[in-house]
């Protein structure tokens, strides 16, 4: 597994690969294929680690798995001197369908044309996956697109829309204060064991202690709560002209404990496309799966890609 930020619709993004590294050239006898997934928000593809390991593992030997973090979503290293681009170009580089943007530009760059792309969409992703299906050069790449836990329509009016329009966002100037508090005041080793009782107490694995710390640099955390604001503000009525027109290449998968995407949402999408390829999960798998489920949910969808 290896990591590093890239250059990417001008911003400093965070990539992960499970198999070849997104600049290394294939070898000579590799399939053509590459399984990329676009993550949730937060976007930070160290939540991801041990789901694309869990993918990587039911494939052949020589397929990637690549995940790209949202722009914006973590924050360069100190020490390498990265200008970010300001939150006052957001339409630009930050805001949600730059974001969209922002992978189109990641695939044309890093995904050879004659490469098949196998496109996973969790969360957020899901919309964004949507929205690249409309671009013709990036359609024609893509195999399959797995939409796990998809938040494609009408968001506030979802019970966890309501508690973040209601309660979060209305003091998320006072999280990022605490956040910039709580990073600049404390030292690292305090920080780490701040975020070890938090993580301890709120059911977070300890492998992910770091990428918390991460997301909690006050510059993250607005661009994360900004995103998310936007998500509420723009995403209602599903786009059921893409989703029928390209239903062969879609595999959705609902939870049944969601407080993003409830199940009367599943029903009416499969009142309005009967033929879609969509299940509803048995397994009680939440909405952030990663923190819990990411190597069950990684074996069952690289078992569904092998399969193809």
């Amino acid at each position: 597994m290896r990591g590093a930020m890239v250059n990417c619709n001008q911003v400093q993004t965070e990539v992960i690969t499970e198999g070849r590294w997104i600049e290394e050239e294939p070898l000579p006898h590799s399939t053509k294929q590459v399984v990329l997934v676009i993550t949730g928000n937060p976007g930070l593809p160290g939540f991801y680690e041990s789901f694309i390991k869990a993918i990587n593992s039911k494939l052949s030997f020589d397929t990637p798995v690549w995940v790209v973090g949202h722009a914006g979503h973590v924050q360069p290293p100190e020490n390498l001197d990265i200008a970010m681009p300001s939150n006052k170009k957001w339409r630009d580089h930050y805001g949600l369908t730059a974001q969209v943007q922002h992978k189109a530009e990641f695939i044309k760059t890093y995904v050879p044309e004659d490469v098949q792309l196998y496109l996973i969409g969790h969360s957020i992703g899901a919309w964004v996956l949507l929205n690249l299906l409309r671009d013709p050069d990036i359609n024609k790449r893509v195999k399959k697109c797995y939409m796990l836990f998809p938040t494609i329509e009408y968001m506030a009016e979802t019970r966890n829309g309501r508690i973040f329009h209601n309660i979060i966002s209305r003091v998320a100037p006072l999280w990022i204060f605490l956040s910039w508090f709580f990073t600049t005041i404390f030292p690292s080793f305090l920080q780490t064991f701040m975020i070890s009782v938090f993580s301890f107490f709120y059911g977070i694995p300890a492998k992910y202690n770091k990428v918390v710390q991460k997301m909690l640099d006050p510059r993250v955390l607005y661009r994360i709560i900004n995103l998310a604001k936007e998500e509420l503000k723009y995403i209602k009525e599903a786009d059921h002209e893409t989703i029928s027109k390209y239903s062969d290449k879609l595999w959705f998968y609902y939870g049944t404990i969601d407080g993003w995407v409830p199940v009367r949402y599943y029903k009416n999408m499969m009142t309005k496309h009967p033929n879609l390829n969509a299940q509803l999960c048995q397994r009680g798998f939440y909405h952030s799966f990663v923190l819990k489920n990411d190597v069950d949910m990684g074996h069952i969808v690289g078992e569904l890609i092998n399969n193809e």
